[in-house]
């Protein structure tokens, strides 16, 4: 009895989905991990990618950030997987699979190196566009109208999914596009020797998929030298939690001046001025990333509490009294808008406030 053939649609499917599992046994959300629990398992982030764990453009290909994504994405890969196995042999699958999500990552990370990036779907738009470069122009033994059908899907497929990336929340485009760009290209080189010789097959396999591993990691090292303020960022995003200030600021001053309206930097920026009380260069960070994010609730009440220590009463309760209801439960808060309308000489709003924090906190004892 011949032995039935292992399909490498199932195994890519079979890894991601344990790789969820696994999150989710080791208590991360099943339906929205946080960014942080993401980061710690491997996701595409240019402090990290772009610095000492540059493997994350690889290892992000097998995260998603909850079920709903996986779901998605596992359906897309599970339709086209099945057709590039009729199409590609295993390895010209796989590698092209893998490149193609290298290839999304490091368009992620030139386009957006700050933001968190996880999932297959760099990978899949790969074997989208692969797939339609060798129906295209690879000359099969398909009937016609078979073709046309399946090439009118495969466009359909990757039109819709790139509209949707454009207008929809949270949808990582770039990645897709880094992806379909590089599965474009590799299909249309393979298909120049879809020919019945084998060996002159895996010899063109061979070189393409050696020129595209050098393509790559140039791409890499351009994204690396153009985004070179992400390290700085990650340097002093670990000075911050070593509360070594003073580095943290110097890394975070430098990657600034890379990046000078990013609101994630300056955020970081004005905290270590706060924590070092230079108050005098905290209040106008503040202010700008206010400016960049209006509503930020954490910013608009370090703006108030920097104020605060100034004294700069009248100040202090404009940007409290805004911090409050973005913050309705922060007794602290509420009590640091008590002290500011006290040295602003308002004492019935002084009394009020005070109260208030007070019953915050006992709102907030475990009964």
């Amino acid at each position: 009895m011949p032995q039935k053939k292992l399909s490498l649609t199932n195994v890519l499917v079979g890894i991601n989905v344990l790789v969820y599992v696994a999150m989710v046994v080791k208590g991360i959300s099943p339906i929205e991990p946080t960014t942080d629990a993401l980061r710690s398992w491997g996701a595409n982030w240019g402090p990290l990618s772009l610095g000492p764990q540059p493997w994350r453009i690889l290892t992000s290909n097998y995260l998603h950030a909850g079920i709903l994504h996986i779901g998605l994405n596992m359906w897309c890969l599970w339709n086209l997987g099945f057709l590039s196995e009729q199409i590609f042999d295993p390895w010209t699958y796989f590698l092209t699979y893998t490149a193609c999500g290298l290839s999304g990552s490091i368009a992620s990370l030139w386009w957006h190196p700050l933001v968190v990036g996880v999932g297959a779907s760099g990978a899949i738009f790969g074997l989208a566009g692969a797939l339609i470069a060798v129906l295209y122009l690879g000359h099969l033994p398909i009937p016609r109208e078979a073709m046309q059908g399946t090439l009118k899907s495969l466009l359909t497929f990757a039109g819709y999914n790139l509209l949707f990336g454009a207008v929809g929340r949270g949808i990582d485009n770039s990645a897709h596009i880094g992806g379909i760009v590089c599965g474009l290209i590799l299909g249309a080189l393979l298909a120049t020797h879809r020919t019945p010789d084998i060996a002159v097959r895996r010899r063109w396999r061979t070189t393409v998929f050696m020129a595209a591993a050098a393509v790559l990691f140039v791409m890499f090292g351009m994204v690396r030298k153009s985004r070179a303020y992400a390290a700085s960022v990650q340097t002093g995003m670990q000075a911050i939690q070593d509360n070594r200030w003073d580095d943290a600021e110097i890394a975070l001053e430098a990657a600034s001046r890379q990046k000078p309206n990013d609101h994630d930097i300056l955020f970081l920026l004005a905290t270590a001025y706060s924590q070092k009380k230079e108050f005098e260069k905290a209040e106008p960070m503040w202010q700008q990333v206010l400016r960049l994010k209006p509503n930020d609730g954490a910013a608009q009440a370090n703006l108030g509490l920097v104020q605060l220590q100034r004294g700069e009463y009248a100040q202090a309760v404009v940007s409290l009294a805004k911090a409050v209801p973005m913050n309705p439960d922060d007794a602290e808060l509420m009590e640091s808008l008590g002290e500011a309308y006290q040295g602003n000489n308002q004492p019935e709003k002084a009394k009020a406030a005070f109260q208030r924090s007070v019953e915050i906190r006992k709102a907030a004892k475990p009964k």
